[in-house]
Parts: structure tokens; sequence; C-alpha cells
């Protein structure tokens, strides 16, 4: 190995010593005051650097802004679908088939709502919820029928002692 590259050394430097233009190149840069090889020296290396962010950075930078680009815009179209999917009377059918508990419960954990007690009636679901805030609660209620087409039949909410909180006893159909 070390021999096939010293061949290919001894024939790079044949081809270098046979350039002229490279030999009178070399001849000028020998002619340079050390301050002004310096210079040289410098503004080579800019150069290569230079050419290193043209050719390999700056198109990496371009195409990673422009997937940032596509990847936003095609985000804020799916929401768009998904926020306003209710008002076509679109629900998804892995909604539909999915019982009635699995699906409460699940949202009820993504909302960060503690379901307290609950219990099957019939094709309905009675749940209790102690101490949720207020919003979050109503927004979770909101969201399980706009996504999900489960509904409020019956409703009783309570305030708590501590203010925006409450307890609430509901039935869920679907």
């Amino acid at each position: 190995m070390n021999g096939r590259i010293q061949v290919i050394q001894g024939q790079l430097q044949a081809q270098w010593q046979n350039n002229k233009a490279l030999q009178a190149a070399r001849h000028w840069y020998q002619a340079l005051p050390s301050r002004d090889r310096l210079v040289v020296k410098g503004v080579a290396a800019l150069l290569v650097l230079a050419l290193v962010f043209v050719t390999v950075y700056a198109p990496l930078m371009r195409s990673q802004k422009a997937a940032a680009l596509s990847l936003e815009k095609n985000l804020a179209t799916y929401n768009l679908l998904a926020d306003n999917a209710h008002r076509f009377g679109v629900v998804s059918s892995a909604a539909t088939d999915a019982p009635i508990l699995a699906t409460v419960t699940q949202q009820a954990k993504k909302a960060g709502i503690v379901l307290s007690r609950y219990e099957q009636d019939g094709k309905g679901l009675r749940v209790w919820v102690e101490k949720a805030a207020f919003d979050d609660a109503i927004t979770w209620l909101e969201g399980l029928q706009a996504r999900h087409a489960i509904r409020v039949s019956q409703i009783n909410i309570d305030r708590t002692d501590r203010s925006g909180l409450v307890d609430i006893r509901a039935t869920l159909t679907p």
C-alpha cells in the first residue's frame, strides 16, 4: 500500500514539475519577501474557506430553510383541517370504532384531566372529575364532541374551595 502511494506521489510531482504555469507561479511566490508570502497564504486560506462555504455550507443552509418552511406550511394546513373537520361532519373512523371508555380516558390523560371515577351506563359513560381547572375541563369536553362525536348528555358542575377549580359529574354518550 505504501509503495502504491509513493508511486502516485511521484507521478503527481512529475506532472507538477512539467507544468509551466505551476513553475511560473512557484518562482513568483519564492521571489516574494516573507511578509508578502504570509499575505498570499492568508488570502489563499480565505479563498479556500470561501469556496468551501459557497459550495458546501450555503446550499445546505438553503435546503434546510426550504425544508423548514415546507414543514411549517404543511403543519399549518394540517392543523387547519384538523380544527375544522367537525364542521363538515367528518369524524375519523378510528374514533367512532373505539370504545367510549378508551377514547374518554385517553383524551382526559392528554388534556391533563384526572378522572376520579367512571362507570359504563349502557352505551354511555358516567365520569367524575374532582378539582379540575374549569377551562381545561370544558376544553376537554368540547374536544370530545368536536373530534370524537362524544357529547355531554347531562352535566353537573360544582365549584370547589379553590378559585378556578371545579368538581364535575357528567354523562357522556357517543
